[in-house]
């Protein structure tokens, strides 16, 4: 009889596993609180259901009879099914770590523990407290955010006093428990570093460089694999957040963790339990390093050790995001010209007719991406750039 793999959530993210895990041979069912989320099309067995209730997931995993369950890049049910996999005697991540992965304060606490590179940073509750806070710092700029968010939600760039009423009260909005850190801003370039921990041994499999945009919105405008930086400074990054990793007590899980290269050396953004989000964990990564993360997902669900390569020679990746243009959305011209650029695997443009583009100030103003693959750093991020120059969004 087939084993059988229930999927929470299924959106893009999770629609290649879902797949991946019927080529595997396994019994497949997938749950998520829209009906219309594109991964449940790919699922023979559907419920909807809402993912970040754990006995909603424990009731739908009793009723399918799963041996595993399974959650691909999707933070805010990781909780949820941490309980679930607790409560049913499944493997899964260990719920503490699940809370580490979603408590920016307790990850600054433990790297301050560690001895790493953190910002001056303070959790919290009112926004005298924030007030206060900043005036501690004497800070000529900081970042106030809510401590168990994802995706940049409440996220505000500071740098002014006059700024942190409001940007407390963003930030709390998007707080499940309320709580919202206070930091100091870290300049420099991120990075990232993308792992897999086996019980509690770090296998780095790749690391990445980002563009973002200039505050006071930070969001990736492009991330290139492999990084720029050099072999010394590469190096002393991954030894930073191998301790990171190691001090926030990861283990049987994968990890996303992002990294600010400052003038003082590495500190560390936060880190996940989790693979990064958008297509880098499920598509790019697969094919800078050799590892199917999908069918690594589903063995770490069954209790079984990912097979992880070995010092694999992948491509290199490049994925840019196409910058709006405020006004009303008409269409995009040059897609045809774009995608004809050798190496690029994917154009997207995400508005359709008659709706209305705003200034890019969170993932969802993005226009669209661009998505190329080479075995050449530098020809991988000219066919992004070429395809780019292509585009033209015209707007009313």
């Amino acid at each position: 009889m087939k084993e059988k793999i229930l999927f929470v959530a299924a959106g893009l993210a999770q629609a290649p596993a879902i797949r991946e895990a019927q080529l595997m041979d396994y019994e497949v069912a997938a749950m998520d609180g829209d009906a219309t989320a594109p991964g449940l099309a790919d699922a023979p067995t559907t419920y909807v259901a809402n993912i970040l209730d754990a006995q909603e997931i424990i009731r739908v995993a009793r009723e399918f009879g799963a041996q595993a369950i399974v959650s691909v890049c999707c933070d805010v049910a990781m909780e949820a099914v941490a309980i679930a996999c607790q409560e049913l005697k499944l493997p899964g991540i260990p719920l503490e770590v699940v809370r580490v992965s979603r408590s920016k304060l307790l990850q600054r606490e433990a790297m301050r523990r560690e001895g790493l590179l953190v910002p001056q940073f303070a959790a919290v509750q009112t926004v005298e407290a924030a007030l206060a806070t900043w005036d501690t710092f004497k800070t000529a700029a900081g970042v106030i955010k809510p401590v168990d968010a994802s995706g940049s939600r409440g996220v505000s760039y500071v740098n002014n006093r006059d700024q942190v009423s409001s940007a407390f009260e963003l930030a709390k909005q998007n707080s499940r428990s309320g709580q919202v850190m206070v930091e100091s801003f870290m300049p420099g370039i991120e990075y990232s570093v993308e792992a897999w921990v086996i019980g509690t041994e770090v296998h780095v499999l790749a690391t990445s460089m980002k563009v973002r945009t200039q505050p006071p919105y930070l969001l990736d405008r492009q991330v290139h694999f492999p990084d720029d930086l050099s072999p010394e400074h590469r190096e002393t990054m991954i030894a930073h957040a191998i301790r990171a990793i190691q001090a926030c007590g990861f283990r049987d899980c994968p990890v996303h963790l992002e990294c600010i290269y400052s003038p003082e050396g590495p500190m560390i953004v936060e880190l996940a339990a989790r693979g990064a989000g958008f297509k880098v964990f499920t598509e790019m990564l697969p094919r800078v390093t050799g590892l199917s993360t999908a069918r690594a997902s589903i063995q770490a669900a069954l209790g079984e050790v990912p097979e992880l390569p070995e010092q694999h020679q992948g491509q290199s990746a490049s994925l840019v995001f196409i910058d709006p243009t405020p006004g009303e959305f008409v269409q995009a011209e040059g897609l045809d010209a774009a995608r004809a650029v050798p190496g690029v695997s994917e154009v997207v443009i995400y508005p359709k007719p008659g709706q209305a583009l705003h200034e890019l100030r969170s993932g969802s103003d993005r226009a669209g991406h661009i998505l190329t693959y080479s075995t050449d750093p530098t020809t991988c991020r000219a066919a992004a750039q070429a395809a780019l120059n292509h585009i033209r969004l015209i707007i009313r």
